[in-house]
């Protein structure tokens, strides 16, 4: 499991908590088989450590992704934009607006990039 506290924030909001079960429906790397919509799926794409000549790394530079799935592409976009509000005040979004359609799944893709600034001298993330 990642250090970026996404369930924390997301848990934490009203606005996303009002639309999907956090607990639930949000998966880091992969849904399990057989989920049904909605969903949302993160991950970590990149990270950077933030290094010094003089001192070891004090910050991380961790870019991650964020797609919501569902039937609907209203919904799906409404998702993304609740969980966009949540973890705009500390999440830097690189990638506003990805958007996919799987015909397969018969699913919706609606999703952002966003860089995570983590201080490794407190615990607070």
């Amino acid at each position: 499991m990642s250090d970026l506290p996404i369930y924390r924030m997301l848990n934490a909001d009203v606005g996303v908590t009002s639309l999907i079960d956090v607990e639930a429906k949000v998966w880091e790397g992969v849904a399990p088989e057989g989920t049904q919509a909605p969903y949302v799926v993160w991950q970590i794409i990149s990270g950077q450590a933030e290094n010094h000549l003089d001192a070891p790394a004090n910050f991380d530079n961790v870019q991650f992704q964020i797609m919501v799935y569902d039937t609907s592409s209203k919904y799906a976009s409404a998702l993304r934009g609740a969980i966009r509000n949540a973890l705009e005040s500390r999440a830097w979004i690189l990638n506003p607006i990805i958007n996919q359609y799987d015909s397969n799944a018969r699913l919706y893709g609606r999703g952002f990039d966003a860089n995570w600034i983590s201080d490794r001298s407190t615990t607070e993330d």
